[in-house]
């Protein structure tokens, strides 16, 4: 039966066997050179250059006003718990020697279908796949794999820093940027937590309680109605009750900090989306920062230094077909 499977897999990469499940094998799913492109998307405020593979997913860089640029594999199918998929970046054969050295490393789980490059990688990964480096993912689940080509990437990652330079600084935001965020909104002078403000409130604190040590900062703000002697301990209350549901929800009570200034500077009159708190999700206990320790495997290169962003003036000499790997 392996041996079948095998054949299929090489033979015809498209054809899916069972309920949707891919064909096992070595070669990793890709596309063609001409059809391995980076997309440019902006939405609701979120800037992303992408990646997708038929059967094999998405790799995403993804930038939101007032957060670190985050990257993440978005998996074709809901993958096993526990598992932990495994990212690799290589020189294609046409820029052997490599001029840096190659990354690997485990992803962190946010959920069974989407997975994060930790965050101290985010900026290495992104300078090799500015070199023209391949990206490789295997599954964490079978002998599956996707390959991403760096081919094309320098060219897209100018027009997405436009996209993100352009984004309007919220209120409120850390100085050095956080790992996430979240909005909890709130009627009209009440600090009551309804049903969909619970509901991010669950998304935020099934994040934070995996992470080690998170560091938390909870801003209450309000609409620019009413007089500030009673906005200004509105907003108090409305950081207070997110922070006691985030700690109720068992993310550690000494990791959260809250701020109340009052009423938000974008406010105007009664305006909806100013009843609100943020949660700032600012770093974590370890070096990793995003979710459970770095867990980088043998053989991987050291990290560019914080901040280091090289950008090519032009795009990488014309490819073949061979890869990485």
């Amino acid at each position: 039966m392996a041996g079948l499977r095998q054949w299929l897999r090489c033979a015809l990469p498209g054809l899916v066997l069972g309920a949707g499940m891919a064909t096992a094998g070595a070669a990793p799913y890709s596309e063609p050179l001409e059809r391995s492109d980076w997309q440019l998307t902006e939405e609701d405020a979120t800037c992303r250059i992408q990646q997708a593979v038929r059967h094999g997913g998405t790799l995403r860089f993804e930038a939101r006003p007032g957060l670190l640029t985050a990257v993440f594999w978005q998996a074709p199918y809901a993958m096993p718990a526990g598992g932990a998929p495994r990212l690799r970046t290589g020189a294609p054969e046409w820029l052997r020697p490599a001029t840096q050295s190659s990354l690997d490393v485990r992803l962190q789980p946010r959920d069974a279908h989407l997975f994060r490059v930790p965050q101290a990688l985010a900026q290495p990964l992104k300078a090799r796949l500015l070199a023209g480096h391949d990206v490789r993912i295997d599954f964490p689940d079978g002998d599956d794999s996707v390959h991403f080509r760096g081919i094309r990437f320098a060219l897209r990652a100018r027009d997405f820093r436009a996209c993100y330079g352009e984004q309007d600084t919220l209120a409120a935001t850390p100085e050095t940027g956080a790992l996430d965020r979240w909005s909890v909104y709130f009627e009209t002078g009440s600090h009551r937590l309804n049903a969909e403000a619970r509901e991010v409130l669950q998304r935020a604190a099934r994040v934070l309680a995996a992470a080690e040590a998170p560091r938390i900062r909870v801003v209450g703000w309000t609409d620019a109605a009413g007089p500030l002697e009673i906005n200004r301990p509105l907003s108090r209350n409305r950081a207070e009750v997110v922070r006691e549901a985030l700690v109720e929800a068992g993310v550690p009570a000494a990791g959260v900090e809250i701020e109340a200034p009052g009423v938000d500077p974008a406010a105007d009159g009664a305006r909806q989306a100013s009843r609100r708190s943020d949660i700032w999700w600012l770093d974590t206990g370890d070096s990793g920062a995003g979710g459970a320790s770095v867990e980088v495997l043998p053989g991987a290169g050291p990290e560019e230094p914080r901040g280091h962003d090289p950008r090519p003036d032009s795009a990488p000499a014309a490819p073949s077909e061979t890869p990485a790997w």
